[in-house]
């Protein structure tokens, strides 16, 4: 969880104050517009759904089943003739609108009685169709039709040429025609159905289609399908059901748009009719005040801020202030001092002041930890109670002395402040080895680095950092030969005593014992760009592949019996530190 500030807080306190009301007011108003807004809509789609439902009902009855009725009931009378029908099939045309082709198919006949309107051919004439061929009633479509007693052909024809609609009418003919059972049916030209739907004016909002039984456009060139429209589906789940109620549900199109929609049921036909109205714009009026609520939610907001920063600055400019200065030290910036309401006469001027002292002293500290090893820093943290004691403790640890060779001869040559120049510069590269290779520095004796290595696994790391070394004075004296420097590097592991030695007023935390003395005479003794190990340490580290050791004949040192056996460490030449060097060479001096 992100930190906030005092200056923060206040703001955000003084914001909360000025804009929940305003937001909690604001929903609430808002969640009542919508959902009277969503009734509304509702209400509206409905209403557009079943008037449109009905018009086609009553079109469908009373323009073309009523008139087919009593063209059926005409035709059925014995005692009309062929002509007579035939004239009942032409006047019954040209009088009722929207039929364009009355046919009477008999059982048996191999070609029906079709009548068409003259200009309704004429149009598909002028397409470059037959119009018997495109208004005829197959006899299969006839029987089929019969059979299954649906007076209304589910599907309807589109006719791309000629831009038509067409839907077929069967009717049964109750009497016989020369003997074999006829029907009666008819071509309508749903034009008309066209302009009810699309001409209503509740198109210049929303949306309206026809779809039929698979999901498919209905009286629209496109003829899209919208099966994998969500109210589509549902629509059509309810055709291939009994049910026929209308229904209304927000839902959102395959491209995102939230939509609000309703359906109903013509009669005549297996169709959908869809009336759809954008969300966005059934709710344009709480899109209005929520504009307007914005508006004075960003007056209250504004206020609040402005209320709240004279507040803030006033009170937290020197908390932050102190914060910022905290900072500064942590990153070891002890320059820094805290300024802004040192003089204030308050909690806050006092802790401000209590602050630059606290840096005064632990910029102190901090020089005084250059001079003394990790291992006292260590030492006076433990003792925070009763302060160090003078005294103290067996431990195993690995010692490593490191003397610059030449540095005498170098002494001599040259002015004392290039000599302590280039003895610092050495000592900076060497020390940073040491930290590198988890050692501490203990002390600095002349030209001379006194490091410890406690812990599991000190003597190797011990031990890569004397060859670590090497190869540093070999790369830094390649760019200065003249300086002629190199050094030699003892190692040895033992029990030593760790503590404070000296006096209650002046101690030292160092290492003493017996490992420690052999340590410095193996430094002693090794040339040149050499390291020697004893016999403990070469035990300690065992076999290492990136390391190359050579047992050399034993030695006889200062304080020892018996002579002690010595080893020479140096990089594998296959797998070590340095590839080019093969041999365990020791410069001449």
């Amino acid at each position: 969880m992100p930190r906030l500030t005092l200056r923060w807080k206040l703001l955000l306190f003084a914001v909360a104050i000025a804009v929940v009301p305003i937001l909690v007011a604001g929903r609430t108003m808002i969640r009542i517009g919508e959902d009277e807004l969503k009734s509304s809509a509702n209400e509206q789609l409905l209403g557009v759904a079943s008037e449109l439902s009905r018009e086609i009902n009553d079109v469908f009855e009373g323009s073309w089943l009523g008139p087919l009725l009593l063209i059926r009931n005409a035709i059925d009378d014995d005692q009309l003739g062929v002509e007579e029908k035939i004239a009942i099939l032409t006047l019954g045309i040209s009088d009722i609108a929207d039929i364009v082709a009355l046919q009477i198919t008999v059982d048996g006949a191999d070609i029906p009685l079709i009548v068409t309107k003259d200009d309704f051919s004429k149009s598909l004439q002028a397409a470059g169709l037959d119009p018997l061929e495109v208004l005829r009633v197959s006899p299969e479509q006839v029987r089929a039709l019969r059979e299954s007693e649906i007076v209304v052909a589910e599907d309807a024809i589109y006719v791309p040429e000629s831009d038509n609609w067409l839907a077929t009418i069967v009717l049964p003919l109750r009497s016989r025609i020369a003997g074999a059972d006829a029907v009666l049916s008819a071509r309508i030209d749903l034009h008309r159905l066209w302009q009810i739907i699309y001409g209503n004016p509740f198109t210049k909002v929303g949306f309206l289609t026809v779809v039929d039984r698979k999901g498919r456009e209905v009286l629209n060139a496109g003829q899209r399908d919208l099966s994998h429209h969500a109210m589509v589906a549902d629509a059509m789940t309810l055709l291939s059901s009994s049910t026929r109620s209308l229904g209304v549900a927000p839902y959102a199109r395959p491209d995102g748009e939230v939509m609000l929609g309703a359906y109903a049921f013509p009669r005549p036909f297996r169709w959908a009719l869809l009336v759809e109205l954008r969300q966005r714009d059934a709710y344009l009026a709480v899109e209005k005040m929520t504009r307007s609520l914005v508006l004075w939610g960003a007056a209250g907001l504004a206020v609040a801020v402005l209320g709240a920063i004279a507040l803030a600055f006033g009170i937290s400019r020197p908390i932050l202030e102190i914060d910022r200065v905290a900072g500064e030290v942590a990153k070891g910036n002890f320059a820094v001092r805290v300024l802004r309401g040192v003089r204030l006469n308050d909690e806050i001027g006092d802790l401000a002041r209590r602050m630059n002292a606290m840096i005064v002293g632990l910029a102190e500290r901090l020089q005084l930890e250059k001079f003394v090893s990790l291992g006292t820093i260590t030492a006076i943290r433990g003792a925070e109670q009763y302060g160090v004691r003078l005294g103290g403790a067996r431990h195993r640890a690995t010692m490593l002395f490191c003397d610059i060779r030449g540095y005498t001869a170098f002494a001599e040559q040259h002015e004392p402040d290039l000599v302590i120049d280039v003895l610092n510069f050495y000592f900076q590269h060497l020390a940073g080895l040491v930290k590198e290779h988890h050692g501490d520095i203990d002390k600095f004796v002349g030209d001379q680095i006194l490091a410890v290595f406690a812990g599991e696994g000190g003597e190797g790391y011990a031990v890569r950092c004397a060859l670590a070394m090497q190869a540093k004075m070999s790369e830094l004296s390649a760019d200065r030969p003249s300086w002629n420097l190199a050094v030699g590097v003892g190692i040895n592991t033992g029990d030593v005593i760790m503590g404070a030695m000296g006096s209650v007023e002046r101690m030292d935390y160092t290492v003493l014992g017996d490992a420690v003395n052999v340590a410095a005479r193996l430094c002693s003794l090794a040339e040149r760009g050499q390291s020697l190990v004893s016999q403990t340490t070469f035990e300690a580290i065992g076999e290492i592949t990136d390391l190359r050791i050579e047992a050399l004949a034993p030695i006889q040192l200062k304080g020892k019996r018996d002579p002690v056996q010595l080893y020479q460490v140096c990089p594998n030449p296959t797998v070590g530190l340095v590839a080019e060097r093969d041999t365990c060479a020791v410069e001449a001096d």
